[in-house]
């Protein structure tokens, strides 16, 4: 454990080794994200030899003293205190990436609860705004995110999976959006679980045509997707009764994506819808 923490330390100020390039890069919003919907597919790309990146972009935890909205407050009550909760998810994370052979990076960005507007608000102070829309004041941290993700450690013709937004979480929508102005080629990928709703997907792909790429997962793949998720411990209630269920519910929507046979399923954007 005294090893994964320095290790931990690390990497949660968010930079990489310049020596290091990347056949993929995955931007995950939260501590959880890229492997619960691309573990499969990352898991096979390693074994295929080719290095892979998985950089979480609000995986910071809000200084000591950081006002807190008394929809945060509610939240702190129910997680316990954040720097532990944070410190414990990104151990969790390390863990499921070590798992699949992964690399990661945690940016020290917070959590949409934690930030404020210029004059001292809190634009995500409920439930239902966490859902909504990204607010206007938010412009700046797109601007700032798209600077950074232009840099990436990328080898020639190298490949960036972002976000398609399924569930319209505004951290979601910001990635989406300052992956698409950092001039990248993306690939999107759908959401687990809220990919599980065909509706939710369809509203996270109405603002232009997409093709489909479904990718096959061997046996071996969707095991070590299912066992990297069960590395996130103290997220698995937030979805499901325990690991079993989990499991269960991984296997589902893979085989469905699939037709019978493992797969999880990602976008391209082609062109504006016209007409």
């Amino acid at each position: 454990m005294g090893r994964l923490r320095k290790r931990l330390r690390s990497l949660v100020i968010g930079r990489w080794n310049d020596m290091n390039t990347y056949a993929h890069v995955y931007l995950s919003p939260h501590l959880d994200d890229a492997v619960l919907s691309c573990g499969g597919r990352i898991w096979q790309q390693v074994q295929a030899g080719e290095r892979v990146l998985v950089i979480t972009v609000f995986a910071g935890t809000p200084a000591l003293g950081t006002p807190l909205s008394p929809f945060a407050q509610e939240l702190h009550a129910r997680w316990g205190h954040p720097a532990y909760a944070t410190t414990k998810r990104q151990e969790e994370d390390l863990a499921a990436l070590a798992l699949l052979g992964a690399e990661a990076v945690h940016w020290p960005y917070t959590d949409c609860i934690y930030r404020q507007t210029p004059d001292g608000r809190f634009p995500y102070a409920s439930e239902e705004a966490l859902w909504g829309e990204v607010h206007p004041a938010e412009k700046g941290l797109v601007a700032e995110l798209s600077a950074r993700l232009a840099a990436l450690p990328l080898i020639q013709n190298g490949a960036v999976y972002a976000p398609l937004g399924v569930g319209h979480h505004v951290d979601h929508q910001i990635v989406r959006r300052a992956a698409e102005v950092s001039g990248h080629t993306l690939t999107y990928y759908e959401e687990f679980p809220y990919a599980e709703d065909p509706q939710a997907v369809q509203a996270a792909l109405l603002k232009g045509r997409w093709q489909a790429e479904l990718v096959l997962l061997s046996e071996e793949a969707l095991e070590a997707r299912i066992a990297a998720i069960a590395c996130y411990r103290s997220q698995l209630s937030t979805f499901w009764a325990d690991v079993v269920e989990m499991a269960a519910a991984v296997r589902a929507f893979a085989e469905q994506i699939g037709g019978g046979r493992p797969a999880e399923r990602y976008w391209r954007f082609t062109s504006p819808k016209t007409g």
